[in-house]
């Protein structure tokens, strides 16, 4: 005896259990620290996984570093990272591609509403002191 099923079982079956793995994959190289089980990601828990992968934990010790050092050169490359950066999150969410998409729908990585703002006050406010520090500097010299 043969097992029948129709043409759409064995599709709707092969594109479940094919999914599975694509699934984890994405999620694995896209965003490693979130785990499945946590639910889909947050704009709060986005930002906090920002600052614990690499690129997030480079951008806050260059940052800490440049207000603990105080040098107008170290601040300008400190804030043209973060542009960097910004233009690099804005990049990701307009120029979206398959895996992004597939990454969203899954819930591992949430729309970077919340670290873009986060990265632009810190660049503001770098700026402005930076500009603030060599203006009292020009003033006093």
């Amino acid at each position: 005896m043969e097992l029948m099923l129709p043409k759409r079982s064995w599709t709707i079956a092969v594109a479940m259990t094919a999914s599975t793995p694509a699934a984890a994959e994405v999620c694995d190289k896209v965003r490693p620290a979130w785990n499945p089980a946590d639910g889909p990601v947050t704009q709060f828990d986005d930002l906090a996984l920002f600052f614990i992968e690499p690129l997030g934990l480079i951008v806050l010790v260059l940052a800490i570093a440049a207000v603990l050092l105080r040098k107008i050169w170290f601040t300008v490359f400190v804030v043209t990272l973060l542009v960097a950066t910004i233009a690099l999150n804005i990049s990701t969410w307009v120029e979206a591609d398959d895996v992004t998409n597939f990454a969203l729908s899954e819930g591992c990585i949430a729309a970077p509403v919340l670290t873009t703002t986060t990265l632009v006050a810190i660049c503001a406010i770098f700026s402005v002191a930076t500009w603030h520090s060599s203006r009292r500097r020009r003033q006093a010299g």
